[in-house]
């Protein structure tokens, strides 16, 4: 199921990314990570494709998928639920 965040975005610098103004991240980087953590293979490369990753993106996303995958339901489950504080918390409002 789609996390959906009209709302609650991701506020503050990102220096560690390069990005020196205020940012906003879209609900749409909730959903791929989602899916990253509780989807299928083929739904987290499909939550991929809008954004037209090039082949290296792909095989790099390919790679971190396999490793998540290799978490155990419990762990997945404990990140999905930080994700939900994340989202929900008053640093996001």
């Amino acid at each position: 199921e789609q996390v959906r965040c009209r709302d609650a975005c991701f506020k503050g610098e990102v220096t560690s990314f390069g990005l020196k103004s205020s940012t906003e991240v879209c609900p749409s980087l909730l959903y791929v990570l989602g899916n990253l953590i509780a989807g299928t293979p083929s739904s987290f490369e499909a939550t991929l494709e809008p954004f037209s990753p090039d082949e290296d993106m792909k095989e790099a996303t390919s790679q971190l998928k396999t490793l998540v995958d290799t978490l155990s339901p419990k762990a997945k489950d404990s990140m999905l639920e930080l994700l939900m504080k994340i989202i929900q918390s008053p640093e996001c409002a």
